[in-house]
């Protein structure tokens, strides 16, 4: 009996170069500044990235869903990307230029001040939300592995649930990780994109994201 199942046919290589092509545009369309496909080569994945995390500890290290040790290791996922072949980088520029305008030493103020900035959570959302659409968009074109990095934590919820606590996270079609939680250099992945980032400049904040594809 024939199988109610259709396997997906692999995409020719001119078409999927075709629709490949057509992704950055639709990145603009929808809101992003800057957006390029990138040879998955490109990506740099670094294990002290992740140590960031830790040291200083992060805010939302074992306290968002999103975030480590909650997520994958970087090994698993440098693992993982070795299976993608492109990707698109996006970034979104935000109306406010760069909070960190000291010499010193980033302290607890300075990072409370970030976590609590109206301003930062309203730029990390517009990416977040640009990121999962361009998922859901490359899916449909095809890229059946499609999957979405967004920078910073995941805001969606003003409190994310409690790990471990047995309450599953709130929005899980839309909540993703971050390209630092994953492991991803993003400053040298912008560099090899043409895209470079300058930290703690007079420049407007960018907000980069990654849709991973294959």
């Amino acid at each position: 009996m024939e199988s109610r199942y259709c396997q997906m046919v692999p995409m020719p290589s001119a078409d999927k170069d075709a629709r490949l092509s057509k992704l950055p545009a639709i990145a603009l369309s929808l809101g992003a500044d800057e957006a390029k496909i990138i040879d998955i080569e490109k990506v740099v994945v670094d294990k002290r990235v992740r140590l960031k995390c830790s040291v200083p500890i992060c805010a939302s290290y074992a306290r968002n869903l999103m975030c480590p040790p909650n997520v994958i290791s970087v090994e698993e996922f440098a693992d993982t990307l070795s299976l993608y072949a492109k990707a698109l980088i996006l970034q979104v520029e935000a109306d406010y230029d760069s909070t960190d305008k000291s010499e010193s030493h980033l302290d607890r103020r300075i990072c409370e001040e970030l976590e609590e900035s109206t301003k930062t959570r309203e730029w990390q959302l517009k990416l977040h939300r640009i990121v999962n659409q361009l998922e859901a968009i490359a899916f449909k074109e095809g890229f059946r592995f499609a999957a979405g990095l967004i920078g910073g934590d995941c805001s969606l919820c003003p409190d994310c649930v409690v790990p471990h606590s047995g309450e599953s996270c709130r929005r899980p079609f839309e909540a993703r990780p971050s390209m630092e939680a994953m492991g991803i250099d993003v400053s040298k992945t912008c560099e090899n994109a043409g895209l470079p980032l300058s930290l703690s400049s007079k420049r407007k904040v960018r907000w980069t994201g990654l849709v991973l594809l294959h």
